[in-house]
């Protein structure tokens, strides 16, 4: 449970999940059980909710993974542009963009956490294009190999970027692969799949707190990129059922509970990401 969220009690005795005795009513502690229902418990018996024990297990998230994220002026997938972007490797691949949007009349949305200005991209940053090709020739090698590339929030990294390669006049990565934006693995619905009754934010600081991950620069592309490669690792230590999958089959099965997340968790873009042509700048609306 995280930290200041409310304490749930019972209002109709009930028997113990743990000892078996009955639980008067209002004195209980709720919680979702495994299988989504509820069950009480005496508050001695109550423990805080802890994170699944990581195992040896073998699969996907041994093998050679490659972590993207971006930091954007927002998060309008047709109309933001990116302004810098990183790449982290289980085998030690370490990449950083900062590109040049090549206009003054952006703006960056408030509440974006990366603190690149426009200015400093402007100044520091490479010509879009010439990024954006480096960019594209590295996830494609990656994919190419049919290796899983981890975006936390695929949809709409993924979207983004893909409108940006249009853009920019650069073939994206999922027109140069005969087989597609594949295989694709996003921590964030794999953990609301595999703990979806934990109550809290799903937030990647959040989630990286609750697996015991590290992620000391929140919003900052590098960092963010670090934090979901490791957190890809952790989840698929945690969950042996995950575990198991192949890396088509892992692909294959977030498509479905992408969507069936979706009824709850609102989102209009399709899994790993929506073929959007970009549109033309316009300023945010007021906060």
């Amino acid at each position: 449970m995280s930290a200041g969220a409310p304490r749930l009690s019972n209002d109709y005795d009930g028997p113990c999940a743990v000892c078996g005795a009955v639980v008067p009513s209002g004195t209980g502690v709720l919680r979702h059980g495994p299988t989504g229902g509820w069950e009480v418990f005496h508050p001695e018996h109550a423990r805080e909710p802890q994170p699944p024990r990581r195992r040896d297990l073998p699969g996907w998230h041994r093998r050679r993974l490659m972590a993207l994220d971006i930091a954007t002026t927002g998060n309008r997938a047709a109309v933001d542009r990116v302004l810098t972007a990183a790449v982290r490797g289980s085998d030690g691949t370490s990449r950083d963009w900062m590109l040049d949007p090549g206009s003054n009349l952006l703006s960056v949305a408030s509440g974006k956490g990366h603190g690149v200005t426009i200015e400093r991209a402007r100044a520091e940053g490479v010509p879009a294009p010439e990024a954006l090709e480096e960019l594209a020739g590295v996830l494609t090698d990656h994919l190419a190999a049919k290796e899983l590339l981890v975006v936390w929030f695929a949809p709409h990294v993924l979207t983004l970027l893909h409108a940006e390669f249009l853009r920019h006049g650069v073939t994206p990565p999922a027109d140069r692969l005969p087989a597609g934006l594949a295989p694709v693995c996003d921590p964030l619905v794999l953990d609301r799949h595999a703990d979806r009754y934990r109550p809290g934010r799903r937030s990647l600081e959040a989630v990286t707190a609750w697996y015991g991950v590290p992620h000391e620069r929140p919003g900052d592309a590098a960092s963010d990129a670090a934090a979901t490669l490791l957190l890809a690792q952790v989840v698929g230590a945690s969950y042996p059922a995950l575990a198991r999958l192949s890396r088509p089959v892992l692909h294959a099965e977030q498509v479905l509970w992408h969507a069936d997340q979706s009824r709850h968790h609102r989102d209009p873009l399709d899994w790993p990401f929506t073929a959007v042509q970009p549109l033309p700048w316009q300023d945010p609306p007021p906060a």
